[in-house]
Order: C-alpha cells, then structure tokens, then sequence
C-alpha cells in the first residue's frame, strides 16, 4: 500500500505523549481514526440520519459492533427487525 507523510501541529503535552516508534503513532491515528468515524456515525443515527446499520457501514464496522460501541457511547440503539433480519443478528 502507497505512504503517505502528514505533518500536523499539536501541543507540546500530546507531542510528549505521543509513542516515539513511526508504526505506534500509526497504530495511534488508526484508533483514533476509527473513534471519530464511530462517534460522527452515532452523532448521526441521534439525529435521525439512517438506522445504525447504516451508521455502521459509514464507521467502517459490522453492525454487531455499532451496537456494542453505540452502548458504550450511551447510545440505546433501536434495531429494526429487518435490520436485525438482514444482518443476521
């Protein structure tokens, strides 16, 4: 896979607390990378833009795993049967 080089400007603390090693500040913006996806999904699902599965397809993740995070982000998700149905939960 093609690399790219991004270069951002961040505070002097979360420079320090950032991991010395190039592929543990990856593994950093991959995670926080996919909690921004998550979070954003779920910022829409609240406002009523799609069930959670298609909150899940934009996040990146199975529709299994929205449920768990939406929990974990105080969210109470509402499956519909035919979500439920089509994603075989």
């Amino acid at each position: 896979m093609p690399r790219s080089t991004v270069s951002i400007a961040v505070t002097e603390e979360l420079a320090r607390e950032l991991p010395p090693d190039p592929q543990e500040r990856q593994e950093v913006l991959m995670l926080g990378l996919l909690e921004w996806k998550v979070r954003k999904a779920l910022d829409a699902y609240k406002r009523g833009e799609g069930l959670l599965a298609y909150a899940a397809q934009e996040a990146g993740i199975s529709l299994r795993e929205m449920i768990t995070l939406a929990y974990a982000h105080g969210v109470t998700p509402k499956v519909e049967a035919t979500e439920a149905d089509y994603y075989d939960l």
